[in-house]
């Protein structure tokens, strides 16, 4: 079914609502005009025409009901079944999912109210010929066009959360369905009427408080002063679109500050409120100035914050340059308590060589293997559950006090260099653990030369065999010899006569 087809189908509707008695509604659901008192032939005709053509479509059935007859067969039958009855044309629409259509405007501006639905609504298409336009969460477009919304990931904070609205349905719970992305044609009658639905949104999600009563409505800005503005909505608010929407936009966009922003913003405007002027219309004359103030006020306030941040950067340098001391004062004790240890089994070999009492070398030679590996043990285990502490308070400090940098910049401030200070700690701990297992191992040996041979010969032959392996390898690579490239033959002229 064509755009041109449903603007008739729109203007035929309005027409026969028009008539005396009519009652016309539409819904997301259902289009329908009860109570004509007299249809025309031309217009059963057109009726007739424009169902078949809808129900080819898919989009939904058109029928005709008398108030005696019931429903007309529009195939078959003629306008003279339902003369002297009360008739009713009602429109059964066929939508997809978070989908809707409109064939008149009137019934266009009356779902703008239902909150419930603008909050579903992904696609909306109007029996109108206008530029199309779309919101965070919405695209509003003529009947049958191609265009689709699309998904956009929003965190936005709920103005429910910030306004305390005592009448539970001024301030919106979601701003996406009034936060244009892509603007309209100005002179369009459908983007005027979503503009005036939009402020009368927005314009509630910026005062602290809403009171309501049974015959008046009051907002409540605070901050230095408190102020109270009765709600006069009986005048069309569209020209404080551009505005609204610029506070609203600067108050919500980022959920981290909103809370601050809103605060500040309530602030200033009760700083410039006027007295006796009404909400919202009195936002036209103060709103720039506050929202000027409050961006400036922000400012300095982001100033604050980043002083506190560069603090917290600098405490961060220290503590990260004490664990990269520490990192190297732990390599230093590994390496100074090996030439300890070798010392004290340098000192049992030479008790062997300077007494004959082997039961004195025995026991020395034992005590000081124990010795050796008591202080390998320790050493190895007191930096090793260091370094696990230090983890885990590194851990609480990027939750706690460093949730403000990203995961890269803790990468490569924090997690890097600590990482380079332990690798020479994790490199050198592979050759001392090697010198050490070989000096226990021949304090041992003193004491049980033929149990210790047996251990050791394996280990050994392996160790043999892995040297010569490496050794053919690389007479194998260092003998070959490399040839230079042979020169090109150069063919030999024949000569004549031979």
């Amino acid at each position: 079914m064509t755009l041109e087809e449903m603007i008739e189908l729109g203007a035929l509707f309005q027409r026969l609502a028009a008539s005396e008695g009519a009652v016309f509604t539409e819904t997301t659901s259902v289009c329908r005009v009860d109570q004509i008192s007299k249809i025309t032939a031309a217009d059963f005709k057109r009726i007739s025409e424009l169902a078949s053509a809808l129900a080819q479509a898919k989009r939904g059935k058109l029928a005709v009901f008398g108030n005696i007859s019931g429903e007309v067969d529009l195939a078959n039958g003629d306008v003279s079944n339902i003369e002297g009855e009360a008739v009713a044309v009602r429109l059964r629409k066929n939508v997809e999912a978070e989908a809707a259509y409109f064939v008149t405007r009137r019934g266009f501006e009356a779902a703008l109210s239902d909150a419930e639905f603008m909050r579903g609504a992904r696609k909306i298409w109007i029996a109108e010929d206008f530029f199309p336009f779309s919101t965070r969460s919405c695209v509003y477009s003529p009947w049958g066009s191609a265009v689709e919304h699309k998904h956009l990931e929003d965190t936005f904070d709920s103005p429910q959360r910030l306004v305390r609205d005592q009448s539970y349905l001024l301030a919106p719970t979601d701003i996406r369905p009034w936060y244009l992305m892509i603007p309209g044609d100005e002179t369009s009658s459908i983007f005027a009427a979503w503009k005036e639905a939009a402020v009368r949104n927005l314009i509630f999600c910026l005062p602290t408080e809403i009171r309501a009563s049974d015959k008046t409505r009051q907002v409540v800005l605070k901050g230095a002063r408190s102020v109270f503005a009765d709600v006069d909505l009986s005048k069309p608010q569209s020209q404080l679109f551009d505005i609204v929407t610029d506070a609203v936009r600067w108050v919500y966009d980022q959920r981290r500050d909103t809370e601050t922003k809103f605060h500040l913003l309530n602030n200033h405007l009760a700083l410039y409120w006027p007295e006796k002027a009404k909400w919202p219309m009195g936002l036209a004359g103060v709103l720039d100035h506050a929202l000027a103030s409050a961006r400036e006020a922000f400012s300095f306030h982001l100033q604050d914050d980043s002083k506190e941040a560069i603090k917290s950067l600098g405490d961060l340098r220290k503590a990260l340059q004490e664990e990269v001391s520490r990192s190297q004062s732990a390599t230093r004790d590994l390496l100074s308590a090996l030439w300890r240890d070798a010392a004290i089994a340098g000192a049992a070999f030479a008790l062997r060589s300077a007494t004959t009492n082997s039961s004195a070398v025995n026991i020395a030679s034992l005590g000081a293997a124990a010795l050796l590996f008591a202080s390998l043990l320790t050493t190895v285990l007191s930096n090793w559950r260091f370094d696990v502490l230090a983890k885990q308070v590194r851990a609480q400090w990027r939750q706690r006090l460093y949730a403000f940098m990203s995961e890269k910049q803790w990468v490569e401030l924090v997690t890097r260099p600590i990482s380079r200070a332990r690798w020479v700690y994790r490199v050198s701990i592979v050759p001392v653990f090697a010198v050490y297992v070989v000096l226990i191992g021949a304090l041992l040996w003193v004491v049980y030369p033929t149990e210790v041979m047996a251990v050791a010969e394996p280990i050994l032959a392996v160790l043999s065999d892995a040297r010569r392996s490496i050794g053919d390898l690389w007479d194998r690579f260092t003998l070959a010899p490399i040839l230079p490239p042979s020169p090109l033959s150069t063919p030999t002229p024949s000569q004549p006569g031979l």
